[in-house]
C-alpha cells in the first residue's frame, strides 16, 4: 500500500493537470498577453485625427517605425503586407494594419500614410505632433531616439521593432521581428483572433 499511495498521488496530479488543459485552444505564435491592456491614441491621418478607438471592432496590427529607415521597417511592413494578404478578402475587412511614424519631423501624416500604402492601399500611416507621437509610443512601451545624427534631414531613428495587435481597444497580442517574418503562423494567429 506505502508503494501505491505515491503512484496513486502523482496519476491524480497528471489526471488533474490533463483537465485543467484548455481544450481546442489555438497555441499563439506570437507573445498573447494574459492581462490584456486598454490602448486609446488620436494621431493625425491624411485625412484628418484617427482615435484607435473608433476602429470599432477591427483587429489593429500597429507598427512603430519611420519612413527613412534602412532595414526594419521595410522588413517588417513587407512581413505584415504578405500576413495580411494571406486573410481572405472578408478577413482582411476586419483588420487594421497601421504604420505610426516616430519622426514626425520628416514623416508628416501624408508622407507615412504614402509609406504604408506602398505596401497595401488598406494599410494607414499615421504620424502627429512629436508630444503625441511621444505619448502614443508610452501608451506602447515603444522606445525611440535620433542616432547617427549628421543634419535636419540626415539621421537614423533607433526604434522599438515589435508589431502590436489590438483587439476591442486592448493590446492582445505582441509579434517580435522574428517572429513577424513567419507569415503562416502570424496569419494562423490572426484568423484565431478573428
Amino acid at each position: 500500500m506505502k508503494r501505491v499511495l505515491p503512484f496513486l498521488l502523482v496519476a491524480g496530479l497528471l489526471l488533474l493537470g490533463y483537465l485543467l488543459l484548455p481544450k481546442g485552444g489555438h497555441a499563439f505564435h506570437g507573445t498573447r498577453l494574459l492581462n490584456p491592456k486598454p490602448v486609446d491614441f488620436v494621431l493625425e491621418g491624411p485625412e484628418g485625427p484617427v482615435r484607435l478607438s473608433e476602429l470599432g471592432d477591427k483587429l489593429v496590427l500597429l507598427f512603430f517605425g519611420y519612413v527613412h529607415c534602412p532595414d526594419v521597417c521595410p522588413t517588417t511592413m513587407l512581413a505584415l503586407k504578405r500576413a495580411y494578404e494571406g486573410l481572405s478578402p472578408g478577413e482582411q475587412e476586419r483588420v487594421q494594419v497601421i504604420f505610426v511614424s516616430v519622426d514626425p519631423k520628416r514623416d508628416s501624416p501624408q508622407v507615412a500614410d504614402q509609406y504604408a500604402k506602398a505596401f497595401n492601399p488598406r494599410f494607414l500611416g499615421l504620424s502627429g505632433s512629436e508630444e503625441a507621437v511621444r505619448q502614443t509610443a508610452q501608451t506602447f512601451g515603444v522606445y525611440y531616439q535620433i542616432s547617427q545624427y549628421r543634419s535636419p534631414e540626415d539621421y537614423l531613428v533607433d526604434h522599438t521593432a515589435t508589431t502590436f495587435v489590438v483587439q476591442g481597444g486592448k493590446l492582445v497580442l505582441l509579434f517580435s521581428p522574428d517572429k513577424v517574418e513567419e507569415t503562416d503562423k502570424v496569419v494562423d494567429d490572426l484568423k484565431a483572433l478573428l
